[in-house]
């Protein structure tokens, strides 16, 4: 066990009215962040622009005599991958409950609550009933630090869900005294001063932090310890934040804070929501429920780009999200929902059991690097808060998990659909399981414009590519550059306001999805120029036509190199680059023109997951076509 500068007096119900007191002097707490949004109209009112998508899966996933190979993946697995998370951080909690970050030797923002929530579940469950005074104590340090006002880092917003489930699973197991002083905790809460991210004077608008709010503080309210007035409330200051596709929008449009606010909206509801947005929430909630399904790698990987894109618990949020949708679904009387979100969420918890460290908790970025070195970090990425809120997802999955449901296919693994998101700037494709994610747009310091993922559910995502390299590093993605009076330039570089981009021409089905992307150009050397894709279930061919006169064209892939501790190989002959990593490889080749040589360029460039060096070959005209598969 470990001391800390930040341990506590610990309160009793006879200091109440201090604590009160204190609370009442704490200053309001703002969380900083940028909340500059264009708000939407209802989008109750309009119709989902997926349902088309929506529709086709649907169909062929009710197609009669379809079978399925069985993930293995049970509802103990996720007990499993809690417990490794809880044993490693168990060793740096105080006396007084907190958990202190290995790497910042101090608690950082909301590692105790979620410790006491995933701590908490292990005890209630059955597996780990020694832990019990461990998830106690940090229980209780959650329950001093809102009810007095004084959350880690202003995270307050972020304690009161796992504080409510971790007090849920252990309120009965506790004596009486301690129960009627974390009942008093409850009860004194100030959402004014627990939580951060508030409308006042100096804020209008709220973000994703306050969706967390508004489920804890439904939790609170449906224990008996508050109104449903801040719920009501900060709902209705939430809902222009939501799209027609049910998909939460905030600034910077990151798909993993869009899921993020979606599973608090999805929470309330299955805890028996039923105020005033219950039904507007319900259908736009099932909406973003199908269109995770169909961002969804068939790796089992939540939809990367952009803020906290490539952090394990975006998958452990994935298990979390759908086995909430699969029991809904099934109260709802629809089966070929549920199966297919029971599937989803095992292949989201066999992605998020591929990065446990051999120490039991989780790599925090898909990648192999030493955490001291921060590789692919956002700077609040911590080794605590991160690990710890991976297991409170994976505790909210085990509680909703109904194990009578069984799989089918999940979209992922079936395709047959192309889409675009034109508030997140995304366009989606699968054909067969082969799924592809294209950036339309710059998003400067996560990632540059264009193809973004090309996974396979036999090829390990790294060989991919797994994700273009960041717009503030080198500015890299599959594709091509071109050359105009001496000055190379690719649409990977070019900033937001140059580019426009529309999905046009497409036809989808299971074995074959074509579509073109066109780029239209603003202050660049070129007009534009036109992405043809034709993807299958085994590899994709991509066209591209330069409008504009060029001089020369340069095409560029990236190929694997190191991960931290696995190294790719890379081989490269006339017009084909192989990159293979132990028994699967990803080949890049140029198909036109003919006799384009390719070669290693030797520039390493690195990305959230791992570094590569960029392959090149270099033509001439205003055409080149290069295929990207088996």
């Amino acid at each position: 066990m470990l001391t800390s500068s930040l341990e506590y007096r610990r309160e009793s119900p006879e200091h109440a009215a201090e604590l009160l007191e204190h609370a009442s002097r704490a200053p309001l707490l703002m969380s900083g962040q940028d909340h500059r949004i264009p708000l939407l109209p209802d989008a109750n009112s309009s119709a989902n622009p997926l349902e088309p998508a929506i529709a086709a899966v649907r169909h062929a996933l009710s197609a009669p005599g379809r079978k399925v190979e069985a993930t293995g993946v049970e509802r103990q697995n996720y007990l499993e991958l809690i417990d490794g998370v809880v044993e490693y951080f168990r060793k740096f909690q105080t006396p007084t409950g907190r958990i202190i970050d290995p790497f910042l030797h101090k608690e950082y923002q909301y590692s105790t609550p979620t410790y006491a929530m995933a701590a908490a579940l292990l005890v209630n469950s059955g597996r780990r009933p020694e832990l019990l005074a461990s998830a106690s104590s940090a229980l209780e340090s959650s329950l001093y630090q809102l009810a007095s006002g004084t959350t880690t880092d202003r995270h307050g917003d972020f304690f009161i869900a796992p504080t409510m489930m971790a007090w849920r699973y252990l309120s009965d197991r506790t004596d009486a005294q301690t129960r009627d002083r974390w009942n008093r905790y409850l009860e004194m809460i100030r959402p004014d001063r627990a939580y951060s991210d508030l409308i006042g004077a100096e804020q209008q608008n709220v973000i994703n932090w306050n969706t967390s709010a508004i489920a804890g503080e439904f939790l609170r309210h449906k224990e008996g310890f508050t109104d449903l007035e801040f719920v009501e409330r900060y709902i209705r200051a939430q809902r222009p934040h939501l799209t027609a596709e049910g998909l939460y929008l905030e600034p910077g449009a990151p798909l993993t804070y869009d899921a993020a606010a979606r599973f608090n909206f999805s929470l309330i509801l299955t805890e028996g929501y039923t105020g005033e947005h219950a039904d507007a929430l319900d259908a736009l909630m099932e909406r973003g429920a199908w269109t995770s399904l169909l961002t969804q790698s068939p790796r089992g990987a939540a939809p990367t780009g952009g803020r906290s894109a490539e952090h394990v618990w975006n998958d452990a949020l994935a298990c979390a999200m759908f086995e909430l949708w699969a029991t809904r679904s099934k109260t709802n009387g629809d089966d070929v929902a549920m199966r297919a979100f029971k599937r989803a969420a095992h292949l989201a918890a066999q992605s998020v059991a591929r990065w446990v460290r051999p120490s039991g908790e989780f790599w925090i970025v898909k990648n192999h690097f030493d955490p001291a070195v921060r590789h692919g970090f956002e700077d609040y990425s911590s080794h605590s808060q991160y690990n710890l809120l991976a297991a409170s997802y994976l505790a909210f999955a085990w509680s909703y998990a109904d194990e009578s449901i069984g799989e089918s296919e999940a979209p992922a693994e079936t395709g047959g659909f192309v889409f675009e998101l034109p508030f997140f700037d995304k366009i989606f494709a699968n054909s067969g399981g082969h799924h592809l994610e294209i950036d339309t747009s710059p998003d400067p310091g996560y990632n540059s414009t264009g193809l973004l993922r090309v996974h396979r559910r036999d090829l390990d995502e790294v060989l991919g590519p797994g994700g273009n390299a960041p717009a503030c590093d080198v500015p890299l993605a599959v594709g091509v550059q071109w050359l105009v009076q001496g000055e190379w330039q690719s649409l990977a570089q070019c900033a937001s306001s140059q580019v426009t981009a529309h999905l046009t021409r497409n036809d989808a089905g299971r074995d074959e999805v074509s579509f073109e992307v066109h780029y239209q150009l603003s202050g660049a050397l070129i007009e534009g120029l036109t992405e043809q894709y034709l993807l299958r279930p085994g590899h994709c061919e991509m066209r591209v036509r330069l409008d504009g006169p060029i001089d020369r064209w340069r095409v560029r892939f990236p190929a694997f190199v190191c991960d931290g501790k696995r190294t790719g190989l890379v081989d490269v002959e006339a017009d084909t680059a192989t990159v293979s990593l132990d028994r699967c490889c990803q080949r890049f080749s140029v198909t036109q023109p003919t006799g384009t040589t390719l070669h290693r360029t030797g520039r390493l460039v690195a990305t959230r997951n791992a570094y590569y060096d960029v392959i090149e070959g270099e033509g001439h005209g205003n055409t080149v076509a290069y295929r990207l598969g088996e």
